[in-house]
């Protein structure tokens, strides 16, 4: 029987690479001042800290981590939700291929990818020309959950055909 949907061997270090590389681009890119998703000039920039915020004035009721995202020129806002879209339907998808297989699997890589992206969001609440919003932790976390049907519908699919092939 097929293990699950990844073409690779359980045993290569591809799937810890492959989910470290990703963790490590996104820290990268929610901590680049002034990023705009549209300018590729803008997307290596030293990381530089806002002045007093702190996790109470992050978190403190009616700040901007609770507003959602102004909407930007159409082309900016549609490239940075896609890019959210994407990336963290990617991580899903490597924490799922990272766990081992038991029960809840599914589940936990959303919960994982949710509790990174909310920690994501409050480290760009601190950086410089960014904002930590929570509209984007959901964002994450639904695009997350999506990923993981559709992993699961593949996989039972698979499943029920060889179930059918050896019955």
């Amino acid at each position: 029987m097929t293990e699950s949907f990844f073409p690779y061997r359980k045993d290569t270090p591809m799937r810890k690479t492959l989910l470290i590389f990703l963790l490590l681009a996104i820290f990268y890119a929610s901590n680049t001042p002034g990023l705009k998703a549209t300018k590729p000039e803008t997307w290596i920039s030293l990381p530089s800290l806002k002045e007093n915020v702190n996790l109470s004035t992050i978190f403190q009721p009616g700040s901007r981590f609770y507003k959602p995202v102004p909407f930007e020129p159409a082309k900016e806002f549609i490239a940075r939700k896609s890019a959210h879209i994407t990336f963290f339907g990617l991580l899903t998808l490597l924490f799922f291929w990272n766990l081992p297989k038991r029960r809840g699997r599914y589940a936990l890589a959303v919960l994982l990818t949710g509790l990174f992206a909310f920690t994501d969001e409050i480290h760009q609440a601190f950086i410089l020309d960014r904002d930590g919003r929570l509209t984007d932790v959901l964002l994450d976390t639904t695009s997350g959950a999506i990923v993981m049907l559709i992993v699961y519908w593949i996989n039972r699919k698979r499943r029920l055909e060889e179930n059918q092939h050896y019955a």
